[in-house]
């Protein structure tokens, strides 16, 4: 959607923007039905001190859908995206390394104090743990490094890691859901190639051809397609799939 209206609020450093800005934010989307986004401008921010983004983070608690932190040379950026999925899929770097979501189907590097804290998080996507000073090179089959080897620690992740899942958890691979074909990719019973929702999980075509799409694409075209099926009187419970045909 075309952004409606834009404008700037503007003074000097401690002058009370940020404080109007969190009272106009709600407004706008309580008051007048507006979705908001932010932009700061961020010349002096140091990404060394976490104190130097409060500004933007109470802008985006405020209410911004997306809140961007704007420097000469980077940008830090807060959004309300709907999935993890959503933001992989935006992300073109050759190398993602995920925080958290152990839940998630990624290959994961444990890191803990000692083996006893662990072995209460190690599961079977656990690629190696690095502990503070292990006794031991292995810990229920999974390589033990200590922080001084994150050399190993980091080529070890290269070697045994693969592009992200789909995480759409289908079972059309054959497997119960995408963390299990994780496991079995680990495992080397399968390959990531065998996850048959890849490449794309939209067909478009115009005319008899597939038009390809690129993941972010696919993203908003599935959106925009099921909240219009959500407006209607007669809709499936659970949409599972869609077909769409369009005759010009």
């Amino acid at each position: 959607m075309a952004v409606k209206k834009c404008f700037s609020v503007i003074g000097y450093h401690d002058s009370g923007k940020t404080s109007m800005l969190m009272r106009m934010i709600p407004f706008l989307r309580v008051k007048r039905g507006y979705s908001v986004s932010t932009i700061k401008h961020a010349t002096h921010l140091d990404l060394d001190r976490i104190e130097s983004l409060k500004d933007s983070e109470a802008l985006f608690s405020a209410g911004s859908e997306k809140t961007v932190a704007l420097g000469n040379d980077f940008a830090v950026i807060y959004s309300r995206s709907e999935s993890l999925r959503s933001v992989l899929s935006q992300i073109t770097s050759d190398v993602v390394i995920v925080e958290g979501f152990k839940d998630k189907p990624f290959p994961n590097i444990l890191r803990a104090k000692d083996a006893f804290d662990a072995g209460r998080l190690l599961n079977e996507l656990t690629i190696a743990c690095v502990l503070d000073e292990p006794s031991e090179r292995e810990l229920n089959g999974v390589p033990v490094f200590s922080p001084e080897e994150i050399d190993k620690v980091t080529d070890l992740a290269l070697e045994r890691s693969f592009p992200p899942l789909p995480m759409f958890d289908c079972g059309h691979c054959g497997e119960k859901d995408c963390r299990s074909m994780a496991v079995a990719i680990l495992e080397g019973r399968r390959k990531f190639e065998e996850c048959v929702v890849l490449p794309s999980y939209v067909s478009l075509k115009v005319n008899g051809v597939k038009i390809p799409m690129k993941p972010f694409v696919e993203d908003i075209f599935a959106s925009v397609v099921c909240a219009l099926i959500g407006t209607l009187k007669e809709k499936p419970k659970d949409i599972k799939n869609v077909e769409l045909t369009i005759n010009l």
